[in-house]
This record gives structure tokens, sequence and C-alpha cells, in this order.
């Protein structure tokens, strides 16, 4: 990137006090905040200092840590800690959580496994308050913590302890903050309290500001950077790094300002597709082939990262269903589903080592994952399920199996898991068991089956394939899956990997914040992704912001992929 340092720029490297950098995606703020690193390293920093990054999300932590490699010296990155905030409160929790109440043992309650606890209630229906009641009790009687207590809890022993905001202060001298316009009400507390010793410098795009629905996140964080940090500020507008030689900011802007102009824009293109399933399944496969013939064309080289990016689940499942026919195409996808997790949890049990001993409870424990998979939904039928499940579960391990088809399903799982001869190769293993399931023909492991499809022969977590080829080469069988499935996703919560996103990934618009792709694909279908957030209002703000960050993702080259026999007013005004 030819990143000139303006004056501007070098204000904010020079810089003693607070400083508020704002500016649109691509516009450099991150590229800046790293130089400002570099330079405080260069300074000097005491022994045991670093200079702390906050992000809120691994992918953010992902492409902040590849970005640091061309901007900090080799032999300066272990001065550098990037983390969220999740893996920052953790490690303030695991020290302190004692001075709230806890128990010194702190274990962490995966949010799949809050959504089974809880019944999948919602933040903001009437079941909530008991709930957050039981939460907070099993943090002080069990030491056990659902993520989002770490950012409240952290933010009540650093507001209660001077001693520990001094040495968090004093082992980070100089703290950055990415996507500080989606801070939340005790985020924001927790880095006005380092803000005391510390020097902080913010990063904001408010018009990034697609979380605004969550409790304490609203356009008014950036005034009260203003009002409590008193920053120096720097704007770095509209400027483009990401995509100079496209139009495709030009056109983010335009979908974010209501603005047309009636003209095509470089690097930004549609593709129409029919409406019948075959029609559709065959256009998005048929979307990575054009995309990157374009991106070939326009830039000399081929993609080697490209995102299909639906507006929310369904249209996730129905792209990657289609990756997977005929000719499978290799693709990894990003989901926050607890269904999914919570099965996953199921299929690890069936690779457990099995004895006809234990056969009936065997079968009770399969049932009891299965329902907690359900339970997680918080649907009436669900829980119903789960009702059933726990009930099917309990016969059996009273010696009585029930004749019922999901036990039935169950009892011919686990025999055929009892009788399997594994590989060792938990990829192709876990192919075994989701095709075991699917041959049962019951309806409850099929939609377990087609949930597991999400993981994709694990290609979305290489911590759990990791996990399970260890412990089979440490016991030449997968004993204790279900405890490596657990430890591998609570990792990948807390811990991103640093890589750059490389290949084919899907996900929805909220969890591509955050990353960046040589090439995106938006996919637009009028009832599983339709671009247009439920009930807004014109002029649909909101929905213009997400399409916006979404467009913004693309380095080289965004194809629309639209179907043609609807409508979406945000779009269908744009010559493309």
């Amino acid at each position: 990137m030819n990143f000139v340092i303006c004056e501007k720029r070098q204000s904010l490297l020079l810089a003693s006090g607070h400083c508020l950098v704002m500016g649109g995606p691509g516009s450099g703020k991150t590229t800046l905040a790293l130089l400002k690193a570099t330079k405080r390293i260069k300074d000097g920093l005491l022994p045991g200092q670093k200079v702390l990054f906050l992000s809120f999300s691994r992918a953010a932590v992902a492409r902040i840590v590849d970005a640091s490699k061309g901007e900090i010296p080799p032999d300066q990155t272990g001065s550098l800690s990037i983390q969220t905030f999740h893996s920052f409160f953790w490690q303030i929790l695991q020290g302190y959580a004692y001075l709230v109440g806890s128990p010194r043992m702190l274990s962490i309650v995966p949010a799949h496994d809050e959504k089974a606890m809880s019944n999948g209630i919602n933040r903001g229906s009437i079941e909530w308050a008991p709930w957050e009641i039981s939460r907070h009790e099993m943090f002080s009687r069990q030491g056990r913590v659902c993520f989002d207590l770490f950012a409240p809890l952290t933010a009540k022993i650093m507001s209660r302890s001077k001693t520990i905001r001094d040495r968090v202060a004093k082992r980070f001298p100089l703290v950055l903050v990415d996507e500080a316009q989606d801070a939340g009400d005790d985020q924001w507390t927790c880095v006005k309290l380092i803000a005391e010793k510390s020097q902080v410098i913010c990063l904001a795009d408010p018009n990034q500001m697609i979380y605004d629905f969550l409790p304490g996140v609203g356009p008014a964080r950036i005034d009260q950077i203003r009002a409590s940090l008193t920053p120096h500020e720097v704007d770095l507008g509209v400027e483009n790094h990401r995509s100079p030689k496209t139009e495709i900011a030009a056109f983010a802007r335009d979908i974010l300002l209501g603005k047309v102009r009636g003209a095509a824009y470089k690097g930004v293109s549609k593709y129409k597709f029919g409406p019948s399933v075959s029609n559709r399944d065959m256009a998005i496969r048929r979307s990575i082939g054009i995309l990157s013939q374009r991106i070939k064309e326009e830039t000399g080289n081929a993609p080697t990262s490209i995102a299909l990016i639906a507006s929310y689940g369904n249209g996730v499942a129905i792209i990657s269903s289609a990756l997977q026919k005929e000719k499978p195409i290799r693709h990894q996808v990003l989901f926050d589903e607890a269904f999914t997790l919570l099965s996953s949890r199921a299929a690890a049990f069936l690779l457990e080592p099995k004895e006809l001993s234990r056969n009936e409870s065997d079968i009770a424990t399969l049932l009891e994952l299965v329902g907690a998979a359900f339970r997680a939904r918080g649907k009436q039928t669900a829980h119903k399920k789960w009702i059933s499940c726990v009930s099917y579960a309990n016969s059996c391990r009273k010696g009585s199996i029930p004749t019922f088809n999901i036990v039935t399903a169950a009892s011919t799982l686990v025999a055929t898991a009892r009788h399997r001869k594994w590989t060792g190769d938990p990829s192709r293993d876990w192919l075994s068991v989701k095709q075991d399931m699917r041959q049962v023909n019951e309806v409850s492991f099929s939609e377990i089956t087609s949930s597991l499809d999400y993981l994709v022969a694990f290609a979305r977590g290489g911590r759990i394939r990791d996990s399970l080829s260890e412990i089979w080469i440490q016991h030449g069988a997968y004993v204790g899956a279900r405890e490596a499935l657990n430890t591998a996703l609570t990792q990948e919560q807390l811990i991103s990997a640093g890589e750059e996103l490389q290949g084919i990934h899907v996900m929805n618009m909220h969890k591509c914040k955050g990353k960046q792709f040589d090439g995106v694909v938006l996919y637009r279908q009028q009832h599983h992704s339709p671009f247009l957030w439920r009930n807004e209002p014109s002029p649909r703000m909101y929905s213009r912001r997400l399409l916006h960050m979404a467009i913004t993702r693309a380095r080289a080259h965004v194809l629309i992929l639209d179907e043609a026999c609807s409508k979406c007013s945000i779009i269908d005004e744009h010559t493309l």
C-alpha cells in the first residue's frame, strides 16, 4: 500500500495524549494505528511492557495480525499484543474474579451451552431477567462464567480496584481500540479506566455501526469518546487503500447515501438467476468462476480469497448446500448457531469408544445430547423434543429402551459406532458419522446432519481436527472426543489463529465485518437473503449500512448474484 505520512497522520504519530482516528473502510486506520504502535515500541518500553491492540472479533484480530507483519519489524512483534476484548477480559478474570465473588477456579460456559441451559431465550424476552439472575448465581457459586458476562465483570473489577487499573496501565502504556463505535457500556467503561494512565487511540467509523441493536451500543459512543478523552482527532475521510484501482468504495458510498449516478462502477457487476432451485444452485456455483475470471481480467491475477455473503443464516445454508452438490466445491462456513455446535457434540460422542456393556447408557447419552441441541432453539416444538429425549434417556438408564423412532435411531447409531473401524483421520471419520446419521432416516438426526454440513469436514476449525488427531495418536481411539471438541470451540472463541483468509468462505453479513477478500459475491434472494432488513422504514439506513459494509470487504471485485423475478429498492436503482 502506498501510505503517505501526511501532516494529519504525522500529528497522530507525534501525539502524546489520547487520539480518535475517524475514516471509512480501507482508509488506513489500522495501518496508521500500527505505525503508532511501531513508533511507541521504538521509543522504548520498560521490561514487561507491551502495546495493546484490542478488537471485537477474532477475524479482525487475524486481519490486524496479518497487517502488522508488513508494518512491525520482526524483532519487535513480541512487543505488540493483539487481542479480542474477550481474551483480554478473560485474562483479568482469571486473576481477579475472586474480587467480585467467584471461586478462584473459573470455567467458561460457551455461548451454545448457555443457549441450551436457558431454553434458547433471547435478551429482551420476559424470561431473560430470571436467567440473568441464574447465570450470576452460577458464576458466584460454581465459577462458571458466560461469555457476555466477561465485560461487565471486568468493568466491575477495574472500577473497584485502582491497583489493578495501575497494573494494566503499567503493562500497556499504549492501547489501540479498533471499531470503537461498537463498544458497549461495559467495554467502554474499561477503556475509560485504562485511559486514566495509558494513552488510548480509538479507531472509529460511524457508518460501520451494525451492532447498535446490542445493549449499550449506539451512535452516541463517538461523542462520548470525545467528551471523556478530549482526544486529538484525525479524520481520514473516504480515502481508499483497500480497493484503490476500482470504484467499489464509491458504489458502497452511493448505496449508503441513496445516491444514484446512473452509470456502471469499475469492479462491480451483477449476474441474475431464475427463481427455480436448480437455476439458483447453478448460479451460486457459477458465480465463483465468473468472479474469478473478472478479477483475473482486471488485475492479471487469480483471486486467492473469495467470500459468498448472504443477509442471514438461511441464505448461508442455501449457498453451502449448493456448493456441496454434484462435484463439491471446498469452502468454509462461518456461522454462530448454537444448534450446530451442540449437534457437533453428539457427533463427537459417536466417535468415542463404545462397549456393549454400556449400551443403554450410551443410547441415553446420545439422546440427551440431541435433546440439548433442540433445547437451544427455544421454540415450543423444539422444547417438547428436548423433554421427550430426556424422558427416553431416563428410561434407557433404567434398562428399558422405548420403541419410539428417535430411540431406535439412537440405538442403531450407537451399535454402528461400536462396530465401526475408525481410520484415525478426523475429517474422514466425521463424514462417516454424518453418513450414519443420514442412513437411520429419522427426522431429528436428519436435522442434526444438515446442521453439521456447516462444519464442512472440519474446514471451519483446524483446532477441532488437530485436537482429535492428537488424542488418536495418544490412544489409538477418540477417547474424550467431546472434551477435545469443547476445548477447541472455546479456544476458537478466545483466540485467533492470526492467519489471512484464503480460499472460499460463506457467511452472513454480520460475520463478514472486519474481513477482507479479493472478491465478494453478494447473494440476493427475496426470502432468504433480501438485503432489506425486516420491517425497516424508508430510507432503510440499517440495511444500507450493512450492505455498505459487506461491499467494502472486497479488494478487487464485487459480484451481485441477483434473483431475477424479485425487486430490491436499494440495488435496482443502480446501473450495474
